[in-house]
């Protein structure tokens, strides 16, 4: 039998380079992800203060049943029997009218935005604590 360059077998005994085939040959393409963003920091009291804002904001959304920006003591009150409803627990309204007389301490009968901040501010005082450097190495001392 005769093996020539004709022959496919002529491939096994006569190694020839390779080359792979080419991205652009293919028609791949590929498209760079942008480069991800890092969060911007906030400083402790500034956390803070967004965490406010947004329980504000949250509970204007859910108690402001006729949308006028301001939260009557009935849609307060109505708001959280719905909360407490959805989270199958006793609605509480020795606490809801502690929190309401919080909330609207000049006793106006409703309450905007602001006003639900800085009552928010009073019921729900929040502080960032930060460990000091010494504090891993003591906890490793407890645990041995």
């Amino acid at each position: 039998m005769k093996i020539g360059s004709d022959s496919s077998i002529y491939g096994l005994f006569s190694p020839k380079p390779r080359t792979a085939p080419s991205i652009a040959d293919k028609g791949i393409s590929f498209t760079r992800s942008p480069a991800p963003q890092t969060p911007t920091t906030q400083s402790d009291q500034e956390a803070v203060s967004d965490f406010h804002a947004r329980m504000a904001k949250q509970s204007m959304d859910w108690a402001d049943t006729n949308k006028d920006a301001r939260v009557t003591k009935a849609e307060f009150m109505d708001g959280q029997a719905r909360l407490a409803q959805m989270n199958d627990r006793p609605n509480d309204t020795e606490a809801n009218e502690r929190r309401w007389a919080s909330l609207d301490p000049h006793d106006s009968g409703s309450v905007g935005k602001s006003e639900l901040r800085k009552g928010y501010e009073k019921i729900l005082p929040v502080s960032i604590g930060h460990l000091d450097a010494g504090y891993a190495q003591r906890l490793s001392l407890k645990r041995s």
